[in-house]
């Protein structure tokens, strides 16, 4: 009897173990500089290396030996209804906006980033010294703010017409690079961008005369990875990045991907 029963244990124990080494984690990536992107046949970005020093937690310290499939996608909507659907083994990485309406019907993680967004103007329009009314409306009551309809941005162009310049021009863009142009192209134009993208543009078109505004910059939001509701992901990458913001390999990571200037701005601490 004792060795049956021994028998049958070892084979639930190997049984477990096989269970455990075949787990495979989709991971679904939305293609986007410098979050996620396929190289070749590389895969890589900020994003990407977060998750494999999770993948890399998970087997040290829950002796999890989990594979990972990557799926690419190019179309936002497609990789966020495919992620929401998903298997509990599913993390989507996205540069997601947490909000509170996506949390009714996706789970996110904790934040891995700050979403900062920067007010910009041309670089010969004048400086707002203080946050005041009279200060905002000297300097861009006579602009046009330019931006993007239904995104971060666009909320606070509306907030600054709302609170400051009831009678603010507001001109819709396709694209953040399409502000900017504009930006620079006229001293009468303001807009905010996300601070990612403000600072590729600069990288890209470095005779570009353009400046922030920074005491109108914004960093209200954050992203986070998203997984299907009640995946045990959320829980667990929770806990591992408890520690894991702390870590030199974190502030490495964001600084290979963003330089040491956007990582002081955007890191969460």
């Amino acid at each position: 009897m004792r060795k049956t029963f021994a028998i049958l244990l070892f084979f639930i124990g190997c049984n477990f173990f096989v269970a455990q080494t075949n787990d495979t984690l989709v991971i679904n990536y939305y293609e986007h500089i410098p979050f996620s992107v396929k190289e070749g046949e590389q895969i890589k970005g900020l994003e990407i290396d977060i998750v494999n020093e999770y993948v890399l937690w998970l087997k040290l310290a829950k002796k999890q030996s989990i594979a990972i499939k990557y799926i690419p996608f190019t179309d936002f909507d497609l990789f966020y209804k495919t992620t929401k659907t998903g298997t509990k083994n599913t993390i989507g990485l996205g540069s997601v906006t947490i909000t509170q309406d996506r949390a009714k019907e996706i789970d996110f993680t904790a934040a891995y980033l700050k979403n900062v967004s920067f007010c910009i103007t041309n670089g010969n329009a004048p400086d707002i010294k203080t946050k005041t009314p009279e200060e905002i409306i000297k300097t861009l009551g006579s602009m046009t703010a330019l931006t993007i309809t239904n995104t971060t941005i666009s909320k606070y162009v509306l907030e600054l017409k709302k609170m400051y310049i009831k009678d603010l021009k507001i001109n819709y863009q396709s694209l953040e690079t399409s502000i900017l142009d504009e930006i620079a192209r006229n001293v009468l134009n303001f807009g905010y961008v996300d601070a990612l993208a403000f600072w590729f543009y600069l990288k890209a078109n470095p005779s570009k005369f353009l400046k922030m505004q920074k005491i109108l910059n914004q960093s209200k939001e954050e992203f986070g990875f998203i997984v299907p509701k009640g995946s045990p992901h959320k829980v667990l990458f929770n806990e591992f990045f408890t520690t894991f913001k702390a870590s030199r390999n974190y502030r490495a990571i964001l600084e290979k991907y963003m330089g040491s200037y956007m990582t002081q701005n955007m890191a969460i601490n």
